[in-house]
């Protein structure tokens, strides 16, 4: 695609105000983001009940716990060049229904293999839409509220996680029976497969909502279809409340679809590098630590509880929920600061912000030896506090940043590689970390904090900047 294509898309997004349309995509994709957060998170939840159900081996419950995760590479891969070869509708729509579907579904594995079946194709359903979900939304917005917008797209995530909390503790917890629970029809029913159940109908409804959507402008110009693209940005104007100015349809030169080796030819090869460098360094260390964190926290020493307004909160799930919540300024500080400094600074400052704080709470450890004098558990607890602050917010940027790399006829390719890389990094970081726990636990996240740190540096040498700059 030309800079002329680009140019006069962009030029008719920006003149659209930003307004209710927007605030309306933005709630559609989240909300399915947020249950993509649920989704991914919550078979560990479940891996304690299954590991006493089917007997799993330690290795086995890790492949199980994986699965997903392994899925979420093919998803990448797979739909992103789906989003580019077919539009991005569909693959935005179908996406959804995959993961909703095969989570639904898992509620019917009788054992491992059935189990890793189903968590894998849940998983391929949520890295497609991770991969698609941004280049539809990206495609929507004017230049100089994108980044922030891609931002506030990755701040549903914790608000998945915090609904797959509250499903467990319900299904898991709460609910009478010993784990049966008696349903008209079917009998007494494992609570773990009604968890599933339940999981899946959020994603259902995703599905059904976003069947009224249309195409991108940008996709729609792209392939030569500039009425239904001026169309599109007509409707767009109209819902917002704002001016429309129709594409000139001399202005675009339609480009066909490119396979994934475009990625590497020249121009593209270094960006697709270093952004794939990225993804791999954020996911080896974001996974790596979070996984292990309530094992970390267990050997952090003895954890003092928590008092407010003299009323004490119990155990250290009280921490997991200030980590947790200090995400969102982590998030809304990224959001701003990808609008005013960009998108390179921000990642790999902040890349850099969470391998020096991964490595202070791990130098903070009992017995770790550095001699740095910041021993002690409130000195781990801040710098695991402001790791996640500067982790999450590398995340908003980083799905701010990658959509802008890349020209329209390979946003959703490349969004989708450079996931794929970054996932094959979120399966090997936790097994290397918990390969090295029986060293030491500096032992163990040190290679994490490593991982950040080098991130940010090829970041920061490397990257290019796109704030302010016209989707290509």
């Amino acid at each position: 695609m030309t800079e002329t294509n680009a140019t006069g898309v962009a030029g008719a997004l920006d003149r659209i105000p930003v307004g209710s349309f927007h605030r309306r995509l933005l709630a559609i994709c989240g909300t399915a983001w947020a249950f993509d957060g649920m989704e991914v998170i919550l078979i560990s939840f479940t891996l304690p009940v299954l590991l006493d159900a089917w007997a799993l081996s330690g290795l086995s419950a890790g492949l199980l716990g994986s699965a997903s995760l392994m899925g979420m590479i093919a998803g990448n891969w797979g739909w992103g060049y789906v989003a580019d070869q077919y539009g991005r509708k569909p693959a935005f729509q179908w996406t959804v229904l995959t993961y909703a579907l095969f989570a639904g579904l898992t509620a019917l594995a009788v054992g491992f293999y059935s189990g890793f079946a189903l968590r894998f194709l849940t998983g391929v359903g949520l890295g497609g839409a991770l991969a698609v979900d941004t280049s539809y939304l990206s495609e929507h917005l004017p230049t100089n509220r994108r980044g922030r917008y891609l931002v506030y797209l990755d701040a549903f995530w914790p608000l998945g996680y915090g609904f797959a909390v509250v499903l467990a503790w319900f299904f898991l917890s709460y609910l009478p029976g010993g784990g049966l629970v008696s349903v008209p029809v079917f009998g007494a029913v494992e609570s773990w497969r009604l968890l599933f159940v339940a999981s899946a109908i959020p994603g259902l409804l995703v599905f059904v909502i976003r069947y009224g959507l249309s195409e991108t402008p940008y996709y729609l110009a792209r392939v030569g279809k500039v009425e239904a693209a001026n169309e599109r940005l007509r409707a767009m104007a109209a819902e917002s409340g704002g001016d429309y100015t129709p594409i000139d349809p001399d202005d675009i030169e339609p480009h066909d679809s490119a396979s994934v080796r475009e990625l590497f030819a020249d121009g593209l090869r270094g960006r697709t590098a270093t952004i794939a460098f990225a993804w791999f360094a954020i996911n080896f260390g974001y996974y790596g630590v979070f996984i292990w964190l309530p094992q970390t926290f267990g050997a952090s020493g003895t954890v003092p509880a928590l008092s407010f307004g003299g009323i004490t909160v119990g155990g250290v799930y009280s921490y997991f929920l200030l980590i947790a919540l200090v995400q969102f300024p982590g998030y809304a500080s990224a959001a701003y600061l990808v609008e005013k400094v960009g998108r390179k600074l921000t990642l790999g400052t902040y890349l850099l912000a969470s391998g020096l704080f991964t490595f202070v709470f791990a130098s903070a450890m009992p017995g770790a030896g550095f001699g740095l004098g910041i021993e002690g558990f409130w000195a781990f607890f801040l710098a695991l506090l402001a790791s996640s602050f500067f982790t999450l917010g590398a995340w908003g940027a980083i799905y701010a940043y990658t959509p802008e790399l890349f020209p329209t006829h390979l946003r959703a390719t490349g969004n989708g590689f450079a996931g794929g890389v970054g996932k094959i990094a979120a399966v090997i970081g936790p097994i290397l970390a918990g390969a090295l726990v029986p060293v030491g636990y500096v032992a163990a996240l040190l290679p994490l904090a490593v991982a950040f740190a080098l991130g940010g540096v090829v970041v920061l040498a490397f990257g290019v900047e796109t704030m302010g700059k016209p989707l290509q």
